[in-house]
């Protein structure tokens, strides 16, 4: 099942790639798709070597790059990327000349943090994911809420350091690089972004 999911996010993400090409031009979608690769798979290898959130079943996937499955070196990149790709429809926008760019980017973390809640469970119920804490308050599958504010956050970092880069007059390599360089940020953002998330949760939790 987990092969099939992993052929099936490839096939994916090449089918948006080529979407990206004919629709943003071939510069955008190679900053997009290389700086989303690098970050998935960083971002990965750092949460499994310096947090206590979750690990990765090393029974259920077949490809690795270090502690993170291969997988992750397009899931990010395709899941964004439709979330952007829905959001700009309904709110009549266009996020590389950033026509209504503040409601694009919220309604994509939106899409993200639906998508989350089932993919979540789903990765949790298999198992794919191992859970390290227990968690305060769960979706279905066992998977912890804070997950569904966890993928909108991401959703945001990156969109928004992709557009800043891809609004440089720089040469399309420059912009690569900056993209990479880039996730050096976004990578501790999100994880404050996610310390924050949980301690609200908590809060509240609390409170009641």
């Amino acid at each position: 099942m987990v092969l099939l999911f992993e052929i099936l996010s490839l096939a994916l993400t090449l089918a948006l790639i080529f979407h990206s090409v004919r629709v943003r031009g071939s510069g955008f979608t190679i900053l997009f798709f290389v700086t989303g690769a690098v970050l998935g798979i960083l971002r990965e290898n750092v949460v499994a070597q310096i947090t206590d959130l979750y690990s990765y079943n090393p029974y259920a996937f077949n490809f690795w790059i270090g502690s993170a499955p291969l997988v992750l070196a397009v899931f990010w990149s395709f899941t964004t990327y439709i979330s952007m790709t829905l959001s700009e429809r309904l709110v009549h926008g266009d996020f590389v000349e950033g026509k209504r760019l503040i409601p694009t980017l919220l309604v994509s973390m939106v899409f993200m943090g639906a998508y989350a809640a089932m993919n979540e469970a789903m990765a949790s119920v298999f198992p794919m994911v191992l859970w390290k804490f227990q968690a305060a308050v769960t979706i279905w599958g066992g998977a912890p809420i804070m997950v569904v504010f966890g993928y909108g956050g991401l959703a945001l970092i990156m969109l928004t350091g992709v557009y800043i880069i891809q609004k440089r007059r720089w040469r399309v390599w420059v912009k690569v690089l900056a993209g990479v360089l880039s996730t050096l940020l976004m990578i501790p953002l999100h994880l404050a972004w996610i310390a924050g998330v949980r301690a609200v949760i908590s809060k509240v939790v609390t409170l009641l």
